[in-house]
């Protein structure tokens, strides 16, 4: 018995194909390990990333980096535009812990100053301005980065005022040039 379902009277083409294609259900075809972003080999992320929706990717960022992105893209598309998805995805990429603040003032709740009603926190017209500050210091390029991923994961009304990192990256010791790559703490 034949284990062929081609007519009598196939063509030798039609033959050639079914002898090509016989061993196609050998192969191996691990749908869940690619599928899930913990098993997934590593060349394939940037493709599951794309199925998973990411807005932002970089292809130096670490291996682990890149797989809690796709691990958190459906949350983050979810709940995209609120304060947690915000900084959810900045940590995901990387970039670790991270504070939102809204409002176009130099004042913060922070108890350096006393609510007296005196002092207003913020301008009624600037609230759709916000300031983000990073715990670890970050390049102009990845700045630029935040920014993206910033501007895919915020409400298209808000607007960045200014990017702050708490950290210093480099030190005044003469090891690093003025070349436009490093910044002062504010980006």
């Amino acid at each position: 018995m034949s284990d062929t379902l081609l007519p009598l009277n196939a063509t030798a083409q039609e033959r050639a194909l079914d002898g090509a294609t016989a061993r196609l259900g050998d192969v191996p075809t691990p749908l869940r390990d690619v599928w899930n972003p913990d098993t997934c080999p590593a060349s394939l992320l940037p493709w599951l990333a794309w199925a998973f929706g990411v807005d932002e990717w970089d292809s130096g960022w670490s291996e682990e980096a890149k797989r809690n992105t796709i691990r958190d893209a459906v949350m983050i598309q979810r709940r995209k535009g609120s304060v947690w998805s915000i900084k959810r995805a900045i940590s995901a990429a990387g970039y670790g812990d991270s504070q939102l603040i809204e409002g176009n003032s130099n004042n913060f709740y922070n108890g350096v100053r006393l609510h007296n009603g005196f002092i207003t926190y913020g301008d009624a017209t600037e609230w759709a301005r916000y300031r983000f500050v990073l715990t670890r210091p970050i390049s102009n390029a990845q700045a630029d980065q935040v920014r993206r991923l910033l501007d895919s994961v915020a409400p298209a009304r808000c607007h960045l005022i200014e990017l702050i990192f708490t950290e210093a990256s480099n030190l005044y010791d003469g090891a690093i040039f003025y070349n436009g790559a490093f910044n002062h703490g504010v980006a």
